[in-house]
C-alpha cells in the first residue's frame, strides 16, 4: 500500500470521531439548557408559593414566641414564690440557675432556627401539609416544654435532697464537737473559784 491510500483510509474515521464528538457535546448542551429552564421554572413557582405563605409563617412564629414568653414568665413566677423563703440558698445557687435558664433559652433559640430553616426549605407545601407540619411543631413544643419542666423539677428535687443531706451531715459532724465543748465548759466552771 502506498501512503496516499493510508491517508484516505484514516480520513473517514476522523470525520466519524468529530461527528460523534460534536453530537455528544450538542446533546450535553441541550440537556443543560433544558435543566436550566426547569430550575428557573421551579424557582419561580417556589418564590410565588413562599410569598403566599410568608405571612402565615411569620404569624405562626410570632404567636409561638409570645406563647413561650408567657410560659417562661409563669415558670419564673412559680419559681420565685417557691424559693422566697430560701433566699440564702438562692444566692448560693444563682449561678447554676442562670446557667439553666441560659441553656434553656439557647435550646429554644436553636429550635426556632431549626424550624425556620425547615419551613424555608419546604416552600411548595399545600394547605394540608402546612397544617400537619404546624401540628407537629406544636406537639414538639409541648413535649419540649414538658421535658424542660420535668428536668427542672428533677433538678429542684435533687437540690432539696442535697440541702437536707448537707444539713444532716453538718449536724452529725458538729454534734460531737458541741458535746465536747459543753463538757469542757462544765469542768472549767466547776474548777474556777466562785
Amino acid at each position: 500500500m502506498s501512503e496516499k491510500e493510508n491517508i484516505d483510509e484514516t480520513k473517514p474515521i476522523e470525520n466519524l470521531l468529530f461527528k460523534g464528538w460534536n453530537d455528544f457535546v450538542s446533546s450535553i448542551t441541550d440537556g443543560y439548557n433544558k435543566f436550566q429552564k426547569s430550575i428557573e421554572e421551579t424557582t419561580k413557582k417556589n418564590t410565588e408559593s413562599w410569598n403566599q405563605n410568608q405571612e402565615k409563617i411569620n404569624k405562626f412564629l410570632k404567636d409561638t414566641k409570645e406563647n413561650w414568653d408567657v410560659t417562661l414568665k409563669d415558670w419564673g413566677t412559680e419559681f420565685k414564690n417557691t424559693h422566697k423563703d430560701n433566699k440564702e440558698l438562692w444566692n448560693n445557687n444563682l449561678g447554676k440557675i442562670n446557667t439553666y435558664f441560659k441553656n434553656t433559652q439557647e435550646t429554644w433559640d436553636n429550635k426556632l432556627k431549626e424550624w425556620t430553616n425547615d419551613l424555608e426549605k419546604r416552600q411548595i407545601e399545600n394547605k394540608e401539609q402546612w397544617e400537619a407540619r404546624k401540628q407537629k411543631i406544636n406537639q414538639d413544643i409541648k413535649s419540649w416544654q414538658k421535658q424542660t419542666k420535668r428536668d427542672w423539677e428533677k433538678g429542684l428535687k435533687s437540690f432539696r435532697r442535697e440541702m437536707i443531706k448537707g444539713s444532716y451531715m453538718f449536724l452529725i459532724f458538729m454534734l460531737p464537737i458541741l458535746v465536747v465543748f459543753v463538757i469542757i465548759m462544765y469542768y472549767l466552771t466547776q474548777f474556777l473559784p466562785k
